[in-house]
């Protein structure tokens, strides 16, 4: 829509918010109503006219001219709206309200919207700003750790003499799990289950209670059934583990040397096998303490900031980690209901514990917005095809087509906002960690 058929004014208010008040002129409202008119006499069919060749009049008479308006607002408000946004100058975080105060052929159209816009965030100086980076190293600790693991994989289980359960014995039982009188499914029909007397199993309690019990000897154990439990009405809920001991064994575990790191990876020694796992953890270790790092540095950045966080953008963040929950708990088989009720909680519990959270990500956000702009960050155009060609490769799919798509549903705004993001927070590092001068180069 042409800016001279656009009239805006913007008046600031209190909580962020933008009133505009904008003016379509009668042009550009009678060439809608006549689209309008051409869309509608397509779809509607009146008896003794074909389609799209009902008049006017007689199709006003048929649905109403309010069908007419209201078709053609659905086109005039939206560019009317975006044209005000771009004289104006404001900018908008979250959806427009809308309240249409004139619509009527040969008059202009006058609406309001109601908008809340990004908020003034003071930076400190943040290209002043360090933060100390800590460069973890892999003592021979953490690689005996790893290499017991590797221990544990690769273990046999032997047979004992013995007729008692031990700590850390393998169990072969039979197990019937029961709650409120009613038996319930066990995975293999509970017949010959291994278990380990131990605890962190599947059932809390089972392994525990499985330590001091004889071959052959049966017992009612206290357990919970698990919240994954495909049956909900018995998810977390007290059970008895009714248990028969059938066999025991212990977990025996090879001999860490030469032939144990060659079985392993196919390593000459032990010394290349401790070297290789150190070099992986190193690489891991370092892996995670950039991620903590640039987490850190823009942590402290946004602290120092000073930003008044709009409450709204607080609600949808709130509303998104809550989406992100849900979302979680449907792949392990659980509800979001379940999942409070378990915690003892109603949902607006939870909504109230998320808000700090979502707070400071709000305003992390806005504070990275506002430096990015500060530096002048943007994504290139071959900065967005060469993700956009990764998508595509990951997805086994043609660029075009997946560059298509990305268009078409608008996230390959999503893209641009990403890769500006990271820039942002490259740079932020850079300076925290003392790379440029303050000027920034």
């Amino acid at each position: 829509m042409a800016a001279n058929m656009v009239k805006a004014a913007v008046e600031r208010i209190e909580g962020n918010f933008a009133h505009l008040d904008i003016e379509v002129d009668e042009a550009q409202v009678d060439r809608a109503l006549n689209e309008s008119y051409r869309r509608l006499a397509q779809r509607v069919t009146v008896p003794g006219f074909r389609k799209g060749k009902v008049p006017r009049q007689i199709l006003e008479m048929r649905l109403g001219k309010g069908a007419l308006y209201e078709d053609a607002l659905k086109r005039l408000v939206p560019t009317g709206y975006v044209e005000a946004v771009r004289q104006t100058g404001i900018d908008p975080v979250d959806e427009p309200d809308f309240d249409i105060e004139q619509i009527e052929e040969g008059k202009p159209l006058r609406f309001k919207a109601k908008v809340l816009v990004r908020p003034e965030v003071k930076l400190p100086d943040y290209r002043a700003i360090r933060v100390e980076k800590t460069v973890p190293e892999v003592g021979d600790d953490e690689v005996d750790r790893y290499i017991e693991v590797l221990r544990r994989n690769r273990a046999t289980a032997e047979p004992v003499a013995r007729d008692t359960v031990e700590a850390g014995d393998l169990v072969t039982v039979d197990l019937k799990l029961v709650s409120d009188g009613k038996p319930l499914e066990v995975r293999g029909g509970g017949k010959d289950l291994t278990v380990e007397a131990a605890p962190k199993q599947d059932l809390p309690g089972l392994g525990e209670g499985l330590i001091g019990l004889k071959r052959g000897e049966a017992r009612a154990i206290e357990t919970t059934v698990p919240e994954t439990y495909p049956d909900k009405a018995f998810a977390g809920k007290p059970a008895q583990a009714h248990v028969t001991i059938k066999d025991i064994r212990v977990r025996k575990l090879p001999e860490v040397n030469d032939e144990f790191a060659k079985a392993v990876g196919g390593y000459d020694s032990l010394d290349a096998m401790r070297r290789d796992i150190r070099e992986r953890l190193q690489k891991s270790a370092q892996s995670r303490a950039e991620v903590e790092y640039r987490k850190a540095v823009v942590d402290r950045i946004t602290q120092e900031a000073e930003v008044d966080v709009p409450e709204a953008l607080v609600d949808r963040q709130v509303n998104s980690m809550i989406m992100d929950l849900t979302q979680n708990l449907a792949q392990q088989g659980m509800t979001l209901e379940g999942y409070l009720d378990a915690c003892g909680m109603d949902e607006e519990a939870l909504r109230r514990s998320y808000r700090d959270e979502a707070r400071a990500l709000v305003k992390a956000d806005l504070v990275l917005d506002a430096i990015s702009k500060a530096e002048g960050f943007a994504a290139s155009r071959d900065e967005v095809d060469s993700r956009i060609a990764e998508i595509a490769s990951r997805q086994g799919r043609p660029v075009d087509e997946v560059r298509e798509l990305l268009t078409r549903t608008g996230r390959i705004h999503n893209i641009e906002e990403t890769i500006v993001r990271e820039k942002t927070i490259d740079r932020l590092v850079q300076l925290a960690g003392g790379a440029g001068d303050a000027s920034g180069e």
